[in-house]
Parts: structure tokens; C-alpha cells; sequence
């Protein structure tokens, strides 16, 4: 009681009290008073009240980290899948990235049934989502069968057995959008891989196939891409690296490749066990191929004798203007096999041959080799001296590089100034 009366005798007085100290939070509660009559007689305060903050440093008295949503992340169910339902249907997406999402059968399924239904992506990733079950692979090929606007479809890393290679199949077969379908790593090998193909046989619109991992093999796959580029002359692209092609399945697709005469632009053979007895094939036919521009035979135990005889085939053909002879196990010989080709070719751009024991004389005759070429606006060699231990050869290998670059850069330069006065004189 005495303490509700003294505050009260302390208002109705007229007595300030202390100004507050910085509350819990930091914020200064300033009153000061100005005294006035009430209706009643009595005198009050009236408080001008203002707030002011401590500084910088000491406003803020402590922090938490946010809750990291990529440590454990959601399953896409069916439930979770169709509340993306309200995004679809409002915005169109480029790409669309579900590589290694834990996406169940129904939400996969629910998820492929609304991209087909609103046309939702351009581009379309679920690589390593391998629990996408029967149900979800019959509603993706849907979407690749339907969609009027997805052009490409990557499912890299997910096995594909005969019944899911069949669906996709079904999907291929009449699809007239998709440019670019990746399978890499799906255990395409056998029968999937001849439901693949039957169903490519019919399309004329897919441009890229990549098929790399797939452990393809001599015997029956070789067939089966024989036949496929026997009749389709859609595809611009085949990506078949790091397979088992080796030289008997190389002279199947060799074969299917003499009817590629408005086609295949990119061949990558890239770790398929190639030896030089290989390139008798390949040889054979590259006078006759007009269409191919990049060749990437990288990561073959060619040899030199293997550059050899593909050395002739390369003269002949005017349409090759990319060439990977990367890790080849070739050594000097080899290299001068090669600058006989550069300085017969007229439309070579790229030429690569990293990673092979090329020395002071292989460099020589390919610096002399691009002294007489015109076209050559890259050659990828190894920077640092290759074998060499006496001091001069390696200043001489050095020195040898710079020619070769300066060459490179001449070359480009040349280019780019025959394509503007090419503009020039179309405008």
C-alpha cells in the first residue's frame, strides 16, 4: 500500500524520477516532462518520449546460423511433386534440374505427367535418380513423345532395362522435338540398346546422342550403330567414348558410316581399345565422308603406325576440320606423319596431341609443317619438355613451341580477317 500511494503522490506531484537505463534490448527510453493541469485540477506530466540506439557494435547481441536445407533434403513424392503443380503451370523453364534427386516412382511419374501437360522445360535433367520406377519412365516417355517443346533429355547414370528401354523407345519413336537425348552409363549394351535404335531408325529430328559408358561391345552393339547410321542421317553428333568398340565393331560402324553423306558432323571414339590395324577402316572411308568435321580418336593405343595409315584417308577427306589424337602412345615418328597431313590440309582448325612422347624432332618438323599451313588455329601439344635432358634441347623444345603458337596466332588472325572482308562484301 505505501509503495501504491507513493507512486501515485509521485505523479500527481509533479516529481520526475530518473530517466531509464538501456532496456534488455539495447533501446534507451529518454522521458523528459513537462507539467500540466488536468480536467480535475491536479497537475500531471506530459513526456516528450524519444529512443535512441547504442552503437554499431553493440546493437547486435547475438547470432544463429540458418537451418542448412541441403544436408538431408526431402523426398519428391507424390504429395511434395504436385505442389509444384502451381509453378508449372505459370512459368516455362529452360532447364529443369532433378540429377540425383530423391525422386520416388509416383512423384516421378506425377512430376513427368505435368511437365507434358504444360509443356514446362526446354531441358530436362534426371541423371542418377535411379528410383523412378516402371511408372515414372512410362510417364517420361510421354513427355518425350508429347512435349511440343522439350529438346532435350539427359538420364545418365540410370540403368535401363529391356522394359524401361522399351518405353523410352515408344516415346522416341514419334517424338518430333527432342535435339539431344544423353544415356551415358545406362547399361545400354544388348537388347536395350536394339529397342534404341529401332526406334531412332524412325526418327528424323534427334541431332545429339550420347551414349558414352555403356560398356558397348564388338559383337552385337557395333551391328546395331551400324544399322542406325545406315538410315538415319538426322544425328549430328555420336558420343560413343570409353566403350569396348575395338577394331572389329570400329569396321561396323565404318560401314554404316559410308552412308553418312549429309550427316554425322562429330564422331567421339575416345578410350574404345583402337588399335592401328582399326585405322585401315577408318582410312578407307574418310575420302568418301563429306559431312564429318570433328573426329575425336583420343585415349587409343594408335601408335605410330596407326597414325600412318590414317594419314592418307585424312589427305583425301576435305571435310575434317577437328581431329583428337590425344594420348596415342605416338612418339617423334608419329608427329612427323602428322605434319605431312597439316601441311596438305587446307581446312584442318584444331589438332590435338597432348599426352603423347613427341621430342625435339617431332616438334621440329611440326614447326616447320605450320610455317607452310594456313588453317590451323590450335595445336594442343604439351607445355613442358617432353623426355629431353640436356639443357639446349630443352631451350631448343621451348623455343619450338613459341613458333608454333605465334604460327597458330597468324593463322587466326588471317581467318578473322577473311571472314569480315567476307561480310563486307555480302553487305
Amino acid at each position: 500500500m505505501n509503495n501504491e500511494m507513493s507512486a501515485t503522490e509521485n505523479v500527481y506531484t509533479g516529481e520526475l524520477q530518473a530517466p531509464a537505463p538501456f532496456d534488455s534490448m539495447g533501446v534507451k527510453d529518454d522521458c523528459t516532462g513537462q507539467q500540466e493541469m488536468s480536467p480535475y485540477g491536479t497537475w500531471k506530466i506530459k513526456s516528450k518520449k524519444r529512443v535512441s540506439f547504442p552503437l554499431g557494435e553493440q546493437i547486435v547481441s547475438g547470432s544463429a546460423e540458418p537451418w542448412n536445407p541441403w544436408k538431408a533434403g526431402e523426398n519428391l513424392d507424390c504429395e511434395n511433386c504436385e505442389a509444384l503443380e502451381e509453378i508449372f503451370k505459370r512459368i516455362q523453364f529452360t532447364m529443369i534440374n532433378l540429377e540425383w534427386a530423391k525422386l520416388d516412382e509416383d512423384g516421378a511419374s506425377a512430376l513427368f505427367d505435368m511437365m507434358e501437360y504444360y509443356d514446362s522445360t526446354l531441358c530436362l535433367r534426371i541423371s542418377f535418380s535411379k528410383n523412378i520406377g516402371t511408372r515414372g519412365w512410362k510417364a517420361a516417355a510421354q513427355l518425350i513423345q508429347k512435349s511440343s517443346c522439350l529438346q532435350e533429355f539427359e538420364a545418365s547414370g540410370i540403368p535401363l532395362m529391356e522394359d524401361t528401354a522399351s518405353c523410352v523407345a515408344r516415346g522416341l519413336k514419334f517424338n518430333h522435338h527432342l535435339r539431344v537425348l544423353r544415356l551415358d552409363n545406362a547399361r545400354l549394351s544388348g537388347r536395350s540398346l536394339m529397342l534404341l535404335v529401332s526406334a531412332l531408325k524412325m526418327n528424323q529430328t534427334l541431332q545429339e546422342l550420347y551414349l558414352a559408358d555403356n560398356n558397348l561391345n564388338s559383337v552385337q552393339d557395333s551391328m546395331y550403330l551400324r544399322d542406325l547410321l545406315q538410315v538415319n542421317y538426322a544425328i549430328r553428333l555420336l558420343d560413343l567414348k570409353n566403350n569396348c568398340i575395338f577394331n572389329t565393331g570400329l569396321e561396323d560402324i565404318c560401314e554404316g558410316l559410308k552412308r553418312q553423306k549429309q550427316g554425322l558432323k562429330t564422331l567421339i571414339l575416345w578410350n574404345n581399345k583402337l588399335t592401328h590395324k582399326g585405322m585401315n577402316h577408318l582410312a578407307a572411308i574418310l575420302p568418301k565422308l563429306t559431312s564429318l568435321e570433328t573426329l575425336n580418336l583420343g585415349r587409343n593405343p594408335l601408335s605410330n603406325e596407326g597414325v600412318h595409315r590414317l594419314k592418307e584417308g585424312l589427305i583425301a577427306n576435305r571435310s575434317v576440320t577437328r581431329l583428337g589424337l590425344a594420348s596415342t602412345a605416338i612418339t617423334c615418328e608419329g608427329a612427323i606423319a602428322t605434319a605431312e597431313f597439316i601441311v596438305e590440309s587446307t581446312g584442318i582448325l584444331r589438332l590435338d596431341l597432348r599426352r603423347n612422347r613427341i621430342r625435339t624432332g617431332g616438334l621440329m618438323a611440326l614447326t616447320l609443317a605450320m610455317k607452310l599451313n594456313h588453317s590451323l588455329i590450335r595445336l594442343d601439344l604439351d607445355k613442358g619438355p617432353m623426355a629431353e635432358k640436356e639443357g639446349w634441347l630443352i631451350e631448343t623444345q621451348k623455343l619450338l613451341l613459341v613458333k608454333i603458337a605465334k604460327c597458330c596466332k597468324r593463322n587466326s588472325i588471317m581467318k578473322r580477317m577473311k571472314l569480315e572482308e567476307e561480310k563486307e562484301e555480302a553487305m
